[in-house]
């Protein structure tokens, strides 16, 4: 991936996964750290017991349409000319990944809420686990140069 059609080198698509990554993390580090300074308990004195039913059908919601939106998105990348396949490819993790960066922070902003790790932190991490999988570690077109 030479980024000819605009789009990111392999090197720069994997840092840019990278970053989406440490902002989710570095989120979470941030509201641990608040929690921890605050007993353990939420920033929000009542907290809607609704919200961790939020985060449970938003967390997998997000996940089931991330892999499947990898999927489609990567089948379609695979029949690109390869001079557009590149961008057609980094779409593909990328779109995925943000969709599962959102569920992640929702999860994150609820357990900073509500100061209930479960279900809300459980959820962001199994979400940020998968953001993680999703990084690629090797570019697909390299022999093809």
């Amino acid at each position: 991936m030479n980024g000819a059609s605009g789009s990111p080198t392999f090197a720069q698509q994997r840092l840019i996964c990278f970053a989406l990554l440490l902002g989710v993390g570095a989120f979470a580090l941030v509201v641990a750290f608040l929690l921890q300074q605050n007993g353990g308990a939420g920033l929000s004195p009542e907290v809607d017991p609704m919200l961790g039913t939020v985060v449970l059908a938003v967390g997998p919601s997000m996940a089931v349409a991330a892999l499947v939106m990898r999927s489609v998105l990567g089948r379609q990348a695979d029949a690109q000319p390869s001079a557009t396949r590149a961008g057609a490819r980094f779409r593909a993790v990328l779109v995925p990944m943000a969709m599962l960066e959102g569920g992640a922070l929702l999860g994150i902003t609820v357990w900073m809420i509500s100061g209930a790790a479960v279900p809300n932190l459980v959820v962001a991490l199994v979400l940020f686990a998968l953001m993680i999988a999703l990084v690629p570690l090797r570019d697909p077109d390299e022999g093809v140069r």
